[in-house]
């Protein structure tokens, strides 16, 4: 449950290409009937929650909400609903990394250790460092499978554990014995040797640079170097020079505390919300957004890989949409980049899944996000699938 890998390809992979998209699927002509069909499709689904997002790089073409942010309440789920989005936030980190080597504060190519207060070497592999860009193309043989159970703390533990599918109950008593503790602590104690929680099976069995292994930690521990070597925490870092000069005014880090009023209440899938938590490693996966902002954030996105964004130059766009190939496994800077040069992100977290994906070449893309872990239930699934067939066969003007 806690471990967060990318989502099954086939969801995000049928919004850009023509494989998926079924003949029974009409092209809509005008937003009207675009709205009517994609309500009829949410109206059939059990998801709580839905936004979505359409974009080119001129800017959000269009943009509509479902269902309910809170069942409870019956809070309407709209575009100012907020959520955590999972797995994607990691894209900010992509960001931020591309303009702290912009600014000479870093070079992806840097040992991590030439910016670390503790010393992080694969065990199995000492002659050989770990850079940044090893972390940022998830090749740097970090593990996540001991540790990461470890980053969630539950800050309600009055919540009746009952509540929650029997599968996850066992997570939620690991949970409640978590410390809150700084990342920088938490990473100290999981990957240095003389760390609390040290083991070598907290790195993998292949070199570093070498393999392609995704990791949730080592994506924090990038966040990390970046705090290191600017001097600015992450969430402040990103804010200044990501979240602002884009207008993401509804877009902040999940730190644990003052959760904003418009935020969605989050949901498995017996439809109880889960306990309030915090994510100690809140880079990799604690964004907090609406489908606007982060729309926003994708409208740059397209911009730069059409050689025409504001936040980094040219060349960085370029870098951080390079795709690596390792074997069968290949990643951009925290991106995940097709042999065309769709780029695309996926999250899933504990009552949230969230979609981001863009074709440049086609200069078009789409963002979704949910208030519920959906990829646990093949029908939501499916839904999921025929509202993003739906705004992929749209005829956009």
């Amino acid at each position: 449950m806690y471990n967060k890998t990318l989502l099954p390809l086939i969801i995000f992979v049928c919004l850009m290409t023509s494989g998926c998209l079924s003949q029974e699927v009409k092209p809509t002509k005008k937003t009207t009937e675009l709205e009517t069909k994609l309500q009829q499709i949410f109206d059939k689904s059990d998801l709580p929650g839905l936004g979505v997002v359409a974009f080119d790089d001129s800017g959000i073409l269009f943009q509509m909400s479902f269902g309910e942010s809170d069942l409870a309440t019956q809070t309407p789920y709209s575009n100012e609903t907020v959520q955590t989005i999972g797995s994607t936030s990691k894209t900010f980190i992509a960001v931020a990394m591309m303009i702290a080597q912009e600014q000479g504060k870093l070079d992806l190519g840097d040992p991590i250790n030439k910016y670390l207060p503790f010393e992080i070497q694969h065990p199995k592999f000492s002659d050989t460092p770990i850079t940044i860009e090893d972390l940022t193309r998830h090749s740097s043989g970090i593990e996540d499978e001991l540790i990461y159970p470890r980053a969630y703390v539950i800050l309600d533990p009055a919540y009746n554990p009952n509540l929650l599918p029997t599968e996850v109950q066992e997570y939620f008593e690991t949970f409640k014995l978590n410390e809150n503790m700084d990342l920088g602590s938490f990473l100290k104690n999981s990957l240095a040797s003389d760390g609390e929680w040290y083991s070598e099976d907290n790195f993998g069995s292949k070199e570093p640079g070498k393999s392609y292994s995704y990791s949730n930690v080592g994506s924090a521990l990038a966040a990390y170097v970046l705090e290191q070597a600017t001097g600015m925490p992450f969430h402040e870092f990103t804010k200044t020079y990501i979240f602002n000069p884009l207008q993401m005014t509804q877009t902040t880090w999940d730190l644990g505390n003052n959760l904003p009023k418009q935020f969605a209440a989050r949901y498995l899938t017996n439809f109880n919300p889960i306990p309030s938590y915090k994510l100690i490693t809140y880079p990799d996966g604690g964004v907090i957004t609406s489908s606007g902002d982060f729309g926003l954030f994708m409208v740059e996105m397209m911009k730069g890989a059409r050689g025409q964004g504001t936040l980094l130059s040219e060349a960085s766009y370029e870098k951080m949409f390079s795709r690596k190939v390792f074997g069968k496994e290949s990643s951009g800077i925290f991106w995940e980049v097709s042999e065309s040069g769709v780029f695309s992100h996926t999250g899933s977290d504990l009552g949230v899944l969230s979609l981001s994906a863009a074709n440049p070449e086609r200069n078009a893309g789409a963002f979704l996000m949910t208030n519920i872990m959906a990829e646990d239930d093949e029908g939501m699934v499916e839904s999921i699938r025929e509202i993003w067939n739906t705004l992929k066969a749209h005829q956009w003007e």
